[in-house]
């Protein structure tokens, strides 16, 4: 080992030899205990501590850094690491072939402190990692962006899921409830789940969504706590914005369990004040739960069924025309098939003007 007597000496071998190395940033005595070699990359920001026995440190600076260091050594550096002592590694990671020669020794360590930067596969999956991270931070933009659009558009004409019910109550109005699966069958050639593409169907809802009368048209709303509905409008939002022609829209949740998690009871009775006394049509799929068994039905006057496919039932939409105009004495029609169901609403609200509903309870 070389015969250094004081921090001083050791400073002076280590500045010459080392600061005009390119990643290291400076060579300092620190308190009369150590001197240390400041190691700066675009990656980690490390020193080497050098005491007068020649032990070595390796000391990270930031917590950054000291992730870096552990993950790619595979070891658990603390904020401060005894790495060397009497020219002999303490970790594995690190190879010592020299002794006596506090210089050589320091050259050794920083070539293996930087060999990360001639890992291919290292720099391979630092690339990926950096990639993944640039799509996530894009796709958060995009979802800000898509956000505060929506939010613009819905202002002052949007209505809560409560505001959409009295509205419905009061005014006497028929509905036109959109989900994601009508939304896919309106602006996709792809249809969605249960609704293969239709070319008729899919301008009928266009034609829907568009016109500005007495229908309430029902949209979801931003659902921001909602990981399905934050993919769905940010893919979707631009999409089907254009067709949002209404001076005002309903919520299309009147249907889901999120209006009854909201408002409990008071949907129930909102619900139940609609149909009230009323003759109520079923129009709904071959193997569906809904029926008037249900209590929110308890007030209704009777039942009728007309049922349906559960799959691509807009191919059976004149069919269903025709037997709803055998159920004209119903004064109200609850249609629960799917994206058809906004369709068969433009026949069927001809034979039965205001009066007649045709909404989807899920």
């Amino acid at each position: 080992m070389e015969n250094i007597m004081s921090l001083q000496q050791l400073y002076e071998i280590l500045k010459t030899n080392f600061l005009a190395l390119k990643h290291v940033e400076r060579v300092n005595i620190f308190q009369n205990e150590v001197v240390y070699l400041d190691i700066k990359t675009d990656t980690f920001f490390i020193a080497l501590d050098i005491n007068i026995e020649l032990d070595i440190f390796l000391v990270c600076r930031n917590q950054q850094s000291r992730k870096f260091m552990s993950q790619y050594f595979n070891y658990p550096f603390r904020d401060k690491t005894k790495i060397v002592a009497q020219n002999r590694s303490l970790i594995e990671c690190f190879a010592i072939t020299v002794k006596d020669n506090i210089v050589q020794i320091i050259h050794q360590l920083i070539d293996q402190l930087l060999a990360y930067k001639q890992d291919h596969q290292y720099l391979l999956n630092n690339l990926n990692s950096n990639v993944f991270q640039l799509n996530q931070e894009m796709k958060l933009k995009r979802l800000h962006d898509v956000c505060m659009d929506m939010a613009s558009s819905y202002r002052n004409r949007f209505l809560s899921i409560r505001e959409t019910l009295i509205a419905i109550k009061e005014q006497q109005l028929s509905v036109a409830r959109f989900g994601d699966g009508e939304i896919r069958c309106m602006v996709t050639n792809t249809g969605c789940i249960f609704q293969k593409h239709d070319w008729k169907l899919m301008q009928e809802l266009r034609d829907i969504s568009l016109q500005n009368n007495d229908l309430m048209v029902c949209y979801p709303g931003l659902l921001i706590e909602d990981a399905f509905w934050n993919n769905f409008w940010a893919e979707f939002w631009p999409k089907c914005k254009f067709y949002l022609n209404q001076n005002r829209l309903g919520d299309s949740m009147i249907t889901r369990p999120e209006a009854f998690y909201f408002y409990g009871q008071q949907i129930v009775d909102l619900w139940k004040a609609i149909w009230c006394d009323k003759k109520v049509c079923f129009v709904t799929g071959e193997n569906s739960r809904l029926n008037a068994n249900h209590s929110i039905f308890s007030n209704i006057q009777s039942a009728e069924y007309i049922f349906s496919k559960n799959n691509n039932a807009y191919a059976f939409i004149d069919d269903i025309f025709q037997k709803c105009i055998e159920k004209k004495k119903c004064g109200y029609v609850s249609n629960c098939t799917g994206p058809h169901r906004n369709s068969s609403f433009r026949k069927i609200t001809s034979i039965w003007p205001k009066r007649t509903g045709c909404r989807s309870f899920k």
